[in-house]
């Protein structure tokens, strides 16, 4: 899924997603396939963990003594999540948003996106399998349970009042954040 993406009055969509017949409503192109983020208002979509991790990075590559009360204090093994930070921090590619090619840089091939694009539907529920044994195993089993838990919730709150709910957690999210984030809404 790449290409130029087209509006239309009602529905978003790339070039090879009309060839395909995929029709995701425009009012939720920045809800996540599997209901759980919320695009606009998340860090990873907006580049935030990215800049987070530089900054942090910066201090930690600036202040030697950090290793030292890291180790003194058993606290982890300091290395290892300097290693963790670096990586994190040289991510040039944000999340893409899963309406829109693809999310996160390093996980390409999301189960949940790539399930509910094929079978041409916005969200979990609406497959006749739901909840599928993909959702129901390893890896990242207690992620996937979650994810059944937020379909749940979509087909029985239905998708107006869940997307209010979700933008609006994401909007408390933001502000209880100890730095200000500046959000585009």
């Amino acid at each position: 899924m790449c290409g130029v993406l087209l509006r239309s009055d009602k529905y978003y969509h790339s070039e090879s997603e009309l060839e395909e017949g995929i029709h995701v409503k425009k009012e939720y192109e920045y809800i996540s396939c599997c209901g759980r983020y919320y695009c606009l208002m998340c860090d990873y979509f907006r580049g935030g963990k990215v800049q987070m991790a530089k900054n942090l990075l910066y201090y930690v590559e600036k202040s030697g003594s950090l290793r030292l009360i890291a180790q003194s204090q058993k606290a982890c093994d300091y290395d290892e999540f300097v290693k963790g930070l670096k990586w994190l921090a040289s991510q040039d590619k944000p999340c893409k948003g899963c309406r829109f090619g693809g999310g996160w840089s390093w996980w390409p091939d999301c189960p949940v996106r790539d399930c509910v694009i094929q079978k041409e539907l916005d969200f979990c529920y609406q497959c006749p399998d739901f909840p599928c044994k993909r959702l129901n195993e390893e890896p990242l089993l207690t992620f996937k349970k979650s994810i059944v838990e937020t379909n749940k919730q979509i087909e029985s709150m239905g998708i107006e009042e869940y997307v209010q709910q979700l933008v609006e957690r994401f909007r408390r999210a933001v502000a209880s954040q100890p730095f200000k984030v500046q959000m585009e809404t």
